[in-house]
């Protein structure tokens, strides 16, 4: 395996929530997670026994995706969800907040949603669209999110635009420094990573990680 290989399979991150996935598919797709040697693996809570249990010894962080992509959790669920992530093997949560509380000016409720899912006592990550937000309610759900001890976003949720490079920009003059940022959404070529990471983000998450890859090996 390359240098380059060893750099990318920590900034990578697998993303495995296709819900008409084949069985075979699943499997081939775990297979692809060992030969490229990927670290981090997003995925939804139905997949989340099923990966770990195909990757078996086979050391990787799994974060499991909740409340994602619309946000469509009552918060009266939140803990429950949380609880089964965690006793399912998740290492992390990654999790998007109920936007229409903010343009409601509900801070509380927002607040306390991010709250709820902290309760789990393993990472999390806050999801935001930045191209489906205002800019007020955007710099409001980044302020609240690091006001309570949120080191992790993901920008993009594979709806809407790419993030593009001004948006990078945008986004590193709001967050704090000390944040972990994971950008996702259109990600395909190993082009797109490699201009990502110059602008200076952290991670990228993509189900395409394999034919980025094959394009590394390539080279």
């Amino acid at each position: 395996m390359s240098n380059i290989e060893y750099e990318l399979n920590e900034k990578i991150h697998g993303i495995i929530i296709n819900p008409y996935l084949k069985w075979d598919s699943f499997i081939s797709t775990c297979d692809l997670i060992k030969k490229y040697n990927i670290r981090n693996i997003s995925t939804s809570l139905n997949y989340l026994s099923y990966l770990r249990n195909s990757l078996n010894n086979y050391k990787v962080n799994i974060n499991a995706l909740i409340s994602y992509p619309f946000a469509d959790l009552p918060i009266s669920f939140i803990e429950e969800f949380v609880g089964f992530a965690k006793d399912k093997g998740a290492n992390g949560i990654e999790y998007m907040p109920n936007f229409i509380n903010l343009s409601k000016r509900n801070t509380d409720t927002f607040g306390l949603e991010i709250e709820m899912v902290q309760s789990s006592q393993i990472p999390v990550t806050i999801i935001i669209n930045k191209s489906r937000l205002e800019k007020e309610l955007f710099v409001k759900a980044i302020e609240i999110s690091l006001e309570l001890g949120i080191k992790s976003f993901q920008f993009g949720d594979g709806f809407g635009p790419p993030i593009s490079a001004l948006d990078v920009d945008e986004i590193l003059k709001i967050i704090s420094k000390k944040s972990l940022i994971k950008i996702v959404g259109g990600i395909k070529r190993l082009t797109q990573v490699i201009d990502l990471f110059d602008s200076g983000i952290n991670c990228v998450g993509t189900s395409n990680f394999s034919d980025i890859f094959e394009e590394v090996r390539i080279i």
